[in-house]
């Protein structure tokens, strides 16, 4: 708590990690993210675990588009052989973390239901890059998904 050098490193790894410099030229898939920011616009929900809610349905349903990388991040974060095994890791440790991996379990204030995640999907800004662009009705099924 103390080492101001981690707490500097962290600092400047938050910084860069979000700043864009370490995209430049790269293509990259923060759709997961505007879906979660527009939730968070409509609901009170806390934004990472909203992306831990997300997150995982998201990427089952890009997996085909971009399998070479989820089989490699299965393989270097969690030491599986697919790329389906490492989503199933990945779920695994978002529970183990104790964090809500359904809608009802955000701590929300507002009610999370299909007619708000219909308004999530219907003002959600849609990213051009990543694995492939989503439309608002497949962003609509994904939010269902994690109901």
């Amino acid at each position: 708590m103390g080492d101001i050098e981690a707490r500097s490193n962290l600092m400047w790894d938050s910084a860069m990690a979000e700043n864009g410099i370490l995209k430049v030229g790269r293509l990259t898939d923060f759709q997961a993210h505007m879906i979660e920011h527009q939730l968070g616009a409509f609901t009170d929900c806390n934004h990472g675990q909203g992306l831990a809610v997300i997150q995982p349905v998201y990427y089952r349903h890009i997996l085909k588009d971009a399998e070479d990388k989820f089989t490699r991040f299965a393989k270097v974060v969690f030491g599986e052989e697919t790329a389906e095994a490492g989503l199933d890791a990945l779920e695994s440790f978002i529970d183990e973390c104790g964090l809500p991996t359904r809608m009802n379990q955000l701590k929300s204030t507002v009610e999370i239901t299909p007619d708000v995640l219909r308004k999530v999907a219907d003002s959600c800004l849609i990213m051009k890059t990543g694995s492939r662009e989503l439309d608002r009705d497949e962003i609509y099924e994904i939010l269902t998904e994690c109901i």
